[in-house]
This record gives C-alpha cells, sequence and structure tokens, in this order.
C-alpha cells in the first residue's frame, strides 16, 4: 500500500487497539466499588485477573487463526466478542456472573491487539512499519496509564457500571471503522491444520501460572501448596506444549521463533519493559496515595508526567526507526531512560514537586521508546506468512512480563513489611496503606518496601540495555517485508 494508505488503515484501527488495552486497565480503580455492591471482597481480585488469564490464553490463537481466515474476519469476531461481554459485565448482580463474564471479556481483547498490530505488518514495510508501530504503541500505552484514571472518574461520579456501558459506543464505532478500513483485505482462506491439541495445553498452561502469579501478588507465599502446585502443573504442561509443538504441522508458536535470536531478545525486552510498565503503574499510586497522602485526583494529576511520557516515547521510538532503520539505538536508550526515572523514585520513593515530574517523565519517554523497534524487528524476523503467530508472541511475554512484574513487585512489598512487623505481610500492609491515605506519618518499613520494588524495576531495566547491545544494527531485510 501507500504510505497515505496505510496511515488511513492505522488510523481507522486506533479504535480496536483503544478497546483492547482500556478493557485490560479501566476497572482497576472501581473493584472496591465493586466488591462493596456485590458483596464480593474476597473474589475481587479475580475480576482483574480472570480478563488477564483468559487474554493471554487467547492472544496466540487469534494470532494463528488470523494468519489463516485472515485479520478483517477475526477483529470482527473480537470486537463483538469484547462488546457483548461488557454488557453482561454490566448487567452481572453477582461476583461469579462478573467473573465469568470478565472471562468472556478477555477472550475477546485478547485478539484486538495482536490482531491490529498484525495488519500494520501486512500493509507497511519495515523501517516505515516503526512509524506506524509507534502510534499503536502509543495509544496501548496511554490506556494502560490513564484507563484507571478514567475508571476511577466514571466510577465516582456515575457508577462502576459504566466503566463497562463506554466500551459499547466505543466498540461499535471501532467494529464500523476496522470493517470500513479492512474491506477487501479479508484474506484468503488456504489448507491449513489447526492444532487443537496445542491450543487446548498452551491454555492449561498458562492458565496455571497467570493464577499462580496471581497469588504471589496477593500474598500468597511461594511454599504454599496451591501456589506450588500450580507452578509445578505449569511446568509440566508448558514441557509438554513444547513437544506438541515441535510435532505439530501448523503449530500456534512456531519452534523456529524460539531459536531466532532476534525474535528471542525482542520478546525479553518487550517482558522487561512491561514488567516495569504494568508493576511501576500499580506501585507509584500506591505510593503516593500512602507515602505523601496524595487522594485519588491528586495521583491522577501526578501520574500526568507518565501518562504522556509513554505515548511520545512510543512515537519517538517509531519515528527513529523509521528515519534511521536501526533497532539497537533507541531499546538502549530506552533501557537507559527507563532505568533512570526508576532509581529516581529508589533513592526517594516521597518525591513531590518537580522531582516527581522529572522522574515520571523520564521513566515514560524510556518505557513507550522500545516497543515499535522491538515489535518490527520480530516481525521482520519471520517470514511474512508468519507475521500473526510471532505478533502474538510478541503480545504473549508482553502481557506475561506484565504479570509477572505485578506478581513480583507486590511480593517484595508485601515481605518488606511482613517482616518487619512480625505478622501477615497483607493484614500489615492493608494498615499501612489505610494509615498512610487517611494523612499519618509513612512507616519506615513501608517506605523501605516501596524503594526496593522500584530498585527492582530500576534493575529490570539496566537489563534491557545489556539485551538491547546484542540486537542486531537494522532489520531484516527478509523477501516480502
Amino acid at each position: 500500500m501507500s504510505s497515505q494508505a496505510a496511515l488511513r488503515v492505522v488510523l481507522g484501527l486506533l479504535l480496536a487497539m483503544l478497546l483492547g488495552a482500556l478493557d485490560q486497565t479501566l476497572v482497576s480503580v472501581a473493584l472496591v466499588s465493586i466488591g462493596r455492591e456485590l458483596d464480593g471482597f474476597s473474589l475481587t481480585p479475580w475480576v482483574v485477573s480472570g480478563f488477564l488469564v483468559a487474554s493471554t490464553v487467547a492472544t496466540p490463537i487469534y494470532g494463528k487463526l488470523s494468519d489463516v481466515y485472515g485479520r478483517r474476519r477475526l477483529l470482527s469476531i473480537a470486537i463483538v466478542l469484547s462488546c457483548a461481554a461488557s454488557i453482561l459485565c454490566a448487567l452481572a448482580q453477582t461476583m461469579p456472573q462478573l467473573i465469568a463474564a470478565r472471562v468472556l471479556q478477555g477472550l475477546g481483547s485478547g485478539g484486538l491487539l495482536v490482531l491490529v498490530q498484525s495488519v500494520v505488518a501486512d500493509i507497511a514495510p519495515g523501517p516505515e512499519r516503526g512509524r506506524f508501530q509507534g502510534y499503536l504503541s502509543g495509544v496501548y500505552a496511554f490506556a494502560a496509564v490513564a484507563g484507571p484514571i478514567l475508571g476511577g472518574y466514571l466510577t465516582f461520579y456515575l457508577s462502576w457500571r459504566a466503566v463497562f456501558w463506554l466500551n459499547l459506543p466505543l466498540g461499535a464505532v471501532a467494529l464500523i471503522t476496522a470493517r470500513k478500513v479492512l474491506q477487501g483485505r479479508g484474506g484468503a482462506q488456504r489448507q491449513h491444520r489447526i492444532d487443537y491439541l496445542g491450543a487446548l495445553l498452551l491454555a492449561a498452561t498458562l492458565s496455571s501460572l497467570m493464577i499462580g502469579l496471581t497469588r504471589l501478588g496477593q500474598g500468597h507465599g511461594l511454599t504454599e501448596w496451591p501456589t506450588a502446585l500450580l507452578f509445578g502443573g505449569a511446568a509440566v504442561l508448558g514441557y509438554l506444549t513444547a513437544r506438541q509443538e515441535q510435532r505439530a504441522s501448523e503449530p500456534l508458536l512456531q519452534p523456529s521463533h524460539m531459536r531466532d535470536r532476534t525474535v528471542v531478545l525482542c520478546c525479553l525486552i518487550l517482558a522487561l519493559q512491561f514488567f516495569v510498565l504494568i508493576g511501576s503503574t500499580v506501585m507509584l499510586p500506591m505510593a503516593m496515595q500512602s507515602l505523601t497522602g496524595a487522594g485519588p485526583n491528586d495521583v491522577a494529576l501526578r501520574m500526568l508526567p507518565l501518562t504522556l511520557g509513554i505515548p511520545c516515547g512510543s512515537f519517538a521510538g517509531g519515528r527513529w526507526l523509521w528515519a534511521s532503520g536501526s533497532v539497537k539505538p533507541p531499546v538502549m536508550a530506552a533501557g537507559l531512560l527507563a532505568a533512570l526515572g526508576g532509581a529516581v523514585f529508589a533513592l526517594d520513593p516521597m518525591l513531590t514537586g518537580v522531582a516527581q515530574f522529572l522522574g515520571l517523565l523520564t521513566l515514560g519517554l524510556g518505557l513507550g521508546l522500545s516497543m515499535a523497534p522491538c515489535l518490527v524487528a520480530a516481525q521482520t524476523a519471520v517470514a511474512p506468512r508468519e507475521v500473526g503467530v510471532v505478533t502474538a508472541t510478541v503480545a504473549l511475554c508482553r502481557t506475561l512480563g506484565g504479570a509477572i512484574g505485578i506478581a513480583v513487585l507486590s511480593s517484595i512489598l508485601f515481605a518488606v513489611v511482613g517482616a518487619a512487623s512480625g505478622s501477615g505481610g497483607g493484614a500489615a500492609l492493608s494498615a499501612l496503606l489505610a494509615d498512610g491515605a487517611r494523612g499519618a506519618a509513612p512507616s519506615p518499613q513501608l517506605v523501605q518496601g516501596f524503594r526496593l520494588a522500584f530498585a527492582t524495576a530500576s534493575a529490570m531495566s539496566l537489563l534491557v540495555i545489556l539485551l538491547g547491545s546484542r540486537l542486531p544494527a537494522g532489520l531484516s531485510t527478509r523477501r516480502g517485508h
């Protein structure tokens, strides 16, 4: 396609990308209101976890099916499924009903991000693809931070149910626009053999792993038998999945991709960046409220530098790649900036004012800068017919990185507070967070817990620099890219 035609397609798909990204983040601030109205506080974590598990499981399946049946058809199915599930979420009368609807919503939303990014890989050559992927990555990153803020205001002024009703007009416009810009690009069917056994094993593996990570993030110990059983089961199922993918004629996850140095490095880099991104969007608001006494509205304003820095960094990374055709420099710069931003809060989690602003802006720019270059590098490293699969693999690694980030950083906070209090980390942490939000002086153990969490995030960004130095300087020149 011409550059102008490709740009029209990309702009037409931005709403679909926004819908999928907001589905993940809008609900987080509404959990307290949901638990209170539906009388199910003990089950509220699964409103997020159920969605995350389902979307993670669905991602590689959408990638493979779209390579077979075409992006337009699968994207339409994903949007309709997401919107239908949003209606069920808004009408839920009990917590189990809401969790079931969120699982269904995850099965729809899990396809939106990977399918939109695969379309861009179809219509644009490698270097120019970086510019377009920068737009998409910026939308996703913006939603990751702005979603909780928007969800908080909708819940406060209307109801938590408004969080789900918002998806209907957004989804309707996204569906109409996506089908229009992709008209005539449905993709011809070809002979295929879907790896159903591989899909089942992969779904079981990811479900066990994600539920185990969720338990860690909720303060359960790694040695508790349910958690250990989940991780042990994930290891066994993961081995069986790998064996099945090696035997399958059309595997969901190509074993050859895991032997490609560029693909592996890009997956690891984005997993580390989303470890920091998703972990920081949870830790930073908690620190602001419990250590400095900031209210929810104040936190929304304080987070703006990060909210705006991520899409700006993503756009800059895409333009940098487009202008130079070089992958390594923007990725290494991303790791350096993110490490510096995290180090600022590791040194002083109670920062306010200009120092806080600069720290958040630096962190946001660093997290956004590597998104488009890494995705484009992975896509150009494989054959054009495998773009959907490799895009799904990258998206899967990003999701897992974010889930691990939440689990690890939350566990650090639980462990530090629990060790200092000599009691259960969960109860002690809840009490300290509540006291801090009411304006009490922050406890030393809480400050130390946040300091260690942010230091861990900064260390993950330093690993990005190391991995980025091993990337090829330019993009693959594979035929068709």
